[in-house]
């Protein structure tokens, strides 16, 4: 007997001493609801669910927009868990750890991934498992014995004193000159700077708030020199959008992102700096932050980190540093 015929005589014989034509109009509505599902008895691995893997990754997707993961981090999600979910071609709750050791050893032989690529996709994939089995939808994490792969962790260093008075002699436009005091003096995301208008703000405080990564609001502060910068471009704007930061030729749109991480990369070919970009402006307030002595906790609450350990990856500091205070304290 089909499973859904079964639940409408259930509850039928539940509702036993009802009249005639509630339990026909119950009848006929349990069957209208029910016609469009699939519905499988629990059974000692896996509880009722919609009978489809990529189901189960849109709900594990959902959950994680609900906890205010961005947009562009639900992609990623999503993206690597559809192609996890299309290899391994048998329900989720027969997955062993020996196919997802497949899964991943293969991914990095077809792809030529780093070890460091890899083990974010792995870090994915044991939160999508851990997920399934903390909702129920799995009787164990097959992704539990899933080791870290190890990977060089290589030093991403900051700009130095040199480099950003090179930058600064480098721009060709007040905006520029503006906007890369501004990434280094609020130390926020790419995406937050492009998101700002120029009522965002506040001159006589030097602060302003902006909505970060999950939705979550957070002040930021500006130095006086980003300040003057800042107001002096604007002074000379002759637009009228709103943007904080925008393009410096007509139809003067708002610059996104992507412009910014042109601009920025343009101002170092000129300036003869490698490796230039947003988000090494931000870098480089951190370590800047932390070797005058600001606590770390400060630190990750300017740059909107929920987690000390992610800040602690930012900061850069130099052995003659680590030397210094070493000397200092042991003296």
């Amino acid at each position: 007997m089909d499973v859904r015929t079964q639940i409408i005589n259930n509850v039928l014989g539940a509702l036993t001493g009802m009249g005639a034509e509630v339990l026909d109009k119950v009848e006929g509505v349990l069957h209208i609801q029910l016609k469009d599902y699939e519905i499988q008895e629990r059974c000692t691995e896996m509880v009722v669910h919609d009978g489809s893997n990529l189901g189960l990754v849109r709900k594990f997707i959902a959950t994680k927009r609900l906890e205010g993961k961005s947009e562009k981090t639900l992609e990623k999600y999503q993206r690597e868990l559809e192609n996890l979910v299309g290899f391994l071609n048998k329900k989720l709750f027969e997955v062993e750890t020996f196919d997802l050791r497949l899964y991943l050893s293969l991914y990095k032989e077809n792809r030529k991934v780093s070890n460091r690529t890899l083990d974010n996709i792995r870090k994915t994939v044991s939160s999508f498992f851990s997920w399934l089995n903390d909702e129920g939808f799995i009787g164990r994490n097959p992704a539990r014995a899933l080791k870290q792969i190890k990977y060089d962790k290589i030093v991403r260093k900051p700009f130095s004193a040199v480099d950003r008075e090179k930058l600064k002699n480098a721009c060709e436009f007040l905006r520029d000159l503006a906007l890369t005091e501004f990434l280094y003096a609020s130390g926020l995301r790419v995406s937050e700077v492009a998101s700002l208008n120029r009522d965002s703000i506040n001159f006589l405080t030097r602060e302003a708030t902006v909505v970060g990564k999950g939705g979550k609001e957070r002040k930021f502060y500006l130095s006086e020199v980003a300040t003057e910068y800042l107001q002096q471009y604007l002074a000379s704007r002759v637009d009228s959008n709103q943007a904080l930061f925008a393009s410096v030729k007509a139809p003067f749109e708002r610059l996104g992102k992507e412009g910014i991480e042109v601009a920025v990369k343009r101002i170092g070919r000129k300036a003869g700096v490698d490796n230039v970009h947003p988000h090494r402006f931000r870098r480089t307030l951190a370590t800047d932050l932390v070797k005058k002595n600001v606590p770390i906790q400060e630190v990750a609450e300017i740059l909107g980190h929920a987690d000390l350990r992610t800040t602690q990856v930012y900061v850069c500091l130099d052995q003659d540093s680590i030397k210094y205070h070493y000397n200092k304290a042991v003296a």
